[in-house]
Order: C-alpha cells, then structure tokens, then sequence
C-alpha cells in the first residue's frame, strides 16, 4: 500500500472538490473524533488501496475535511467509517455498484456500494439556457427510463430521451419535466442496503413518502420472484447529488450522459425540469445544497418539488436559485415577496391538482362544475403562475380515462386495493378496448376536448408523456412497480394515432403563436382598456349571461386580443364553446371586437355547415353535444381592404 500526501481540507464545500493539483474531501458527522476515508483503485476491490484517518486536526465543528494532495482520483471510489460503520458520502457525486437497473443485490454485493472521487468531465456546446418565461412553456413529463425504452440500443437511458430531441420538436414542446432520476435502489428489499448512519448529519435516511410498501418491508425474507421494482422512483431515501446510473448507456458515466441529454435538449430550446422526491425529515441545508448543484453542474433550468417536507420560502428566497424555476403545491407569497410587489418574471408556480379534477368531471358530463371550469380555465396570477394538467403518472392515461370506469391493477399483486377509485373517468360505454364505429369516434373526441381544454386555458399546460399518441396502461392507474411494456411507451401508436397526433401539434402551434391563450397579466374581467370587450368573460348559451346553475354543461369563454400584445400587435378574439351536455345546444355568440366577424378556428366534431375558415354569418350556433368548438376573429372585408389602401399610400 502507498503513502499519500494530505493535509486538513477546506470545511466550506461538502462532498469531493479539486483543490489545486489535489482533492479535497469533507464529510459532516457528529459525536465523533475520527472519521476514516477508504480510497479503492477498482471499483470492485474489497480492500482499499489508501486509507486516511482523520483526527480532531482536520474537524471544524461536525465537518471533518481533508485535502490529498498530487491525486487526481481518476477511477478511485471512496467510503467513509466512523465508530466503526461504513457509509457511501452522502453528497457523492456518482456512484458505483449500481449499475444494473432492477438488479437485487445481495449483502456482499451492497458492500460494494461506494462513491466515485472523480467526476466525468463534459464540454457543453450550448453555452446559454433557453430562458423561457414560464407563460410560454409547453412542458412534458416523462419517465427517462419508460419514455425511450423501446426506442433501440439507447433505450431507457439519458442519451435515449436526448434522441428524440427532434419529436419534441416536431410536436413543439419546449420544456421537458424528468420524473424523479437521482440515485436510489429500485428494489424493494426486506434488507436495504447501507444508509446513511444517524451520526451523519444529513439525517435523510429518516425519510418517508407515501410509495413505501410497508407490507413488503416488515416480511423477513421476499422471494425474487414476489419482488418489486419501485418504477417511478418515489422512496425514502435518494443520494441527491448522484444522477440514478442505470439509466446512462455507460453507468460509470451516468454524469456525463446526463450532461449530453442536459445540452442537445439546451441546443433546440428546450427546458429540463427535475422532479425532486424529498423524504421528511431532510436536512434542509443539504437539500438547498443539492438543488445549488444541479442548478450549477447540470444546468437544471428548474425543479418540481414537494414543499410539505422543506422550507418553500428558504428555497424561493435563495438568491443562488433566483433564476430557476420552482414548481410545488402552494407558495406562501406574503413571505418572499413584499406585499405590493409583482416580479416582472415569474418563477414560482403552483402544481394545480384542481384543474385536472374539476376538468376531469365537466368532460364527462358532471353536474356543478361550470363555475369551478370557468375559473380554472381563466385563473392566472400576478405572482405566481398555474401548472395545468389533465393526466400525470398517478392515475389513468388519458386514453384509458376515456377506456375505463374502475382501475385494472391486478398485475400489482396487491389485489386491487392499491390505486384510487377516483378517476372521474368515463369509458364511453364498454370497459376496455372496443372496435365499435361510434365507440372509437366518441374516444377519440373525449381526448381532443381534453387536449383543447388543456392547451387553451391559461395555465401553463403540462403533457403526460404518450398521451399526445393515445398510449395505454390496459387499466392500470398506479403503475408503479411494472417495468414492462404496461409503462414504456410503445412508438408504433404514433402511426395509428397520425390523426390524433396531428391534432395535438396544430392545438400547441395555435397557443404558442397567440399571446391571449397565455397572457402574462392577470385576467381581470374588465374592460380597462375602453376597446369595447373585458380582457375575459364568460358565456353560456345565452351570451354575456354566465350561467352556473348546478345543472348547467355548457359555457363560453371570450378572450379579448386587444390585453394581448402579439408580435407587438393586438391579438385576435378567441371564443371557446364547451358543450358538455349529450345533446346538441344553440348557443348565442357575443360580438368579437368592432369591424371584426368570427371564423371557425376548429371544432372537436362537425359544426352545421360550416368548415374550418369559414366565417360565421348566424348569431346562434348550433353546437353539437360532448363537443369543443373555437371560433377566432377576423377584420371584415372592408377594414381589410382600408389597412391595403392605407399601406399603398405609405409606400409611394
């Protein structure tokens, strides 16, 4: 065994650091006077190559640091003991030993779990973020393993989301929210590998969430047949500064692959977004730690996180995170803004779970909805903004919303008690999949109405990863333990569902090239402008005469252009019609701004005789039943003709 060259380290940065031509490691444990720092040549080596111990010379208050100097560590993994315990660096950076997705390890095995010195070094060719405002974010969830798994030899990994940069773009997403990808065991396992010990000071490994499988944990032994995976990645315990290595092609450099995804999603302008699962009892100061360090090493563009187990406003406050976005259930504004404050660019946003209920029961025809829709559909706010979703990971996809009336989680082995009953789903008539003509069209036409209450309401619009091509979980509304064909999405629907897909792309393009259906101001409901319409009203079917009558399935809902500078001008009117009732429904239209008519953008089913472009000369429009239609205004023949004469006269 070789000598080292050390000496006391630098206490201020936690984890491995490059110091000079050496490297610097410091380590917080408490009630203890000497902490030792194993270094292995190999990774798989069970005897360590240097051994440095670490006395009351190299501690300052709990954090012992040392600093070897002349060491590279390039292919060096390391481990800490203290009191005689071994435990993997609770800030460590990568880590090996973990390489196989979904592999049980047995005790020998989880001995070999340690953490890697020397991180992958990565060139970014972009250079700057995409710096999207929050209003006009198009964000897609997805899981890194599911999304690309039966996408060929790269599937299911970091560089197999970056290879399908050009869907994203084909479909015109330009933000993309990665379900939780930061180290932790898959396996659900009555023996968990080495945690964290209580005398490190994270204190972490105390954690709960609400995925641990109690009924699993308390048995003394699991066959590795009855075994399960933890998919989705929502468990107790997370090293948050190592991306998961079994979603990287090469595991061993799982931090460079995630860097590669990170540019090439960068270099089309597209956003990453992290989910970050945090376990109670987290160490807060560790946690604003790691988001700093995805913020700083991967050039995370923002986080999802869940605010009931950390300090929101010690994170909205940080002045190191004041350029990233930050999404949770609620933000207590009063404390991180002053009261009369409005931030000009709005970074902090609200996870709204109430849009995906509410919309949920007024597409399939529930009664009292109307009034909580209109809201939901109009609601944007001065400090934060609304993130809007129809579908998520926990629940139904949205064609199985429209498939299913009860949850199919047999294949769970939990015999049907895990999963909510709750879906407000409707399957259209018969459960499960169909051949029926009119079963088929009325699927179809369930989906589209989700799809435009989604993307024209206010609320920055979130996609569930293959909803957009009718991806299926037969039934299954809480799929977290099946790693198969049930989660990945399989491509080949993208060609059976051409029509659907196309449908979605035209419904981003219309919001992304109209300021209205995303207006940075509050909506207000007045006419503070004196242009002759509110910036926002609601309709039924009698116009300008909002109706919330507890029986009520049908509104309208008018946006004024004239609050929505587009390209520098005023916008055009838009007017939504959401007929939710079974039958046909007249509908009275109100008047689009002066010297305009109305023209019908599109409709989720067949409007009288009127095709797409087609200017609407009637008064009351007939609407048929489960339909959504968009009309959008136009200047009139003679103002056009005006505008032209007006522009020749500039020009000589």
């Amino acid at each position: 065994m070789s000598e080292l060259s050390y000496i006391p380290g630098d206490c201020m940065t936690l984890g491995v650091s490059k110091a000079g031509r050496g490297i610097n490691f410091a380590v917080a444990v408490g009630d203890t006077d000497e902490v030792i720092l194993k270094l292995f040549k190999n990774a798989g080596d069970t005897e360590p190559y240097y051994i440095v111990k670490m006395d009351a010379r190299f501690k300052f208050g709990n954090i012992f640091a040392v600093t070897v100097k002349n060491f590279t560590g390039r292919g060096y993994t390391y481990i800490y003991e203290a009191k005689g315990v071994s435990f993997v660096d609770p800030y460590a950076g990568l880590i090996s030993g973990r390489e196989v997705y979904g592999k049980y390890l047995n005790n020998k095995q989880k001995k070999l779990i340690r953490a890697y010195v020397c991180p992958n070094s990565y060139e970014w060719k972009c250079n700057r973020k995409p710096s999207i405002d929050f209003s006009d974010l198009i964000i897609y969830k997805l899981h890194v393993r599911g999304f690309s798994k039966l996408c060929g030899t790269r599937g299911g990994t970091y560089r197999g989301v970056a290879d399908k940069v050009n869907y994203f773009k084909e479909l015109g997403i330009n933000a993309i929210m990665l379900m939780p990808c930061m180290e932790y065991n898959e396996v659900y396992d009555a023996e968990p590998e080495p945690q964290v010990p209580e005398f490190v000071s994270s204190r972490f490994f105390k954690g709960t969430t609400s995925v641990e499988r109690p009924e699993i944990e308390k048995q003394e032994y699991i066959l590795e047949s009855e075994r399960k995976i933890n998919y989705w990645g929502y468990t107790s315990f997370y090293y948050f500064f190592a991306p998961k290595a079994s979603y990287a092609n090469v595991p061993a450099k799982a931090d460079y692959e995630f860097k590669y995804m990170v540019d090439q999603l960068h270099q089309a302008g597209i956003e990453v977004i992290m989910e970050v699962s945090i376990p109670r009892a987290t160490n807060r100061s560790m946690m604003l730690d790691a988001l700093r360090y995805w913020a700083r090493e991967y050039r995370i563009d923002g986080f999802k996180l869940n605010l009931d187990c950390i300090d929101s406003s010690l994170i909205a406050c940080d002045p190191y995170l004041s350029t990233i976005k930050l999404i949770g259930c609620g933000w207590n504004t009063d404390e991180i803004y002053p009261k009369e404050y409005t931030p000009l660019c709005k970074r902090l946003a609200i996870y709204n779970h109430e849009f995906s209920s509410d919309m949920r029961r007024f597409l399939k025809s529930d009664e009292g909805m109307s009034y909580n829709v209109c809201r939901d559909i109009t609601d944007n706010q001065d400090k934060v903004t609304k993130i809007n979703y129809i579908t998520d990971h926990n629940g139904f996809t949205l064609a199985d919303l429209y498939m299913y009336d009860v949850k199919h989680n047999e294949a769970n082995g939990e015999h049907g008690r895990d999963g909510t009953d709750v879906n407000y789903s409707w399957n259209c008539g018969v459960e499960g999949p169909d051949n029926h003509k009119k079963i088929k069209e009325l699927r179809l036409k369930m989906r589209k109405n989700a799809f435009a209450a989604l993307l024209l309401s206010q609320g920055v619009p979130l996609i569930y990863s293959g909803d957009e091509f009718g991806n299926s979980q037969g039934g299954n509304n809480n799929a977290y333990c099946q790693d198969n064909e049930t989660s990945w999405l399989s491509w080949k629907k993208t060609k059976s569902e051409n029509e659907f897909f196309k449908y979605v792309k035209e419904l981003i393009e219309l919001r992304k090239s109209h300021n209205v259906f995303h207006n940075i101001n509050k909506l207000k409901g007045l006419d503070y402008l004196s242009c002759g319409l509110p910036d926002v009203s609601i309709h039924s079917e009698k116009a300008w005469y909002p109706d919330y009558n507890f029986y009520n399935r049908s509104i309208g809902v008018l946006y004024a252009g004239n609050y929505a500078l587009n390209n520098r001008e005023p916008d055009n009117d838009f007017y939504l019609m959401f007929n939710m009732y079974w039958d046909d429904k007249c509908c009275e239209l109100p008047h689009p701004s002066s010297d305009k008519i109305w023209i019908l953008e599109f409709a989720t089913d067949k409007i009288g005789g009127y095709e797409v472009g087609q200017e609407i000369k009637d008064n009351i429009l007939t609407v048929p039943g489960r339909c959504v239609a968009v009309l959008k205004s136009k200047k009139t023949d003679s103002v056009l003709q005006s505008v032209k004469r007006k522009n020749k006269k500039e020009v000589k």
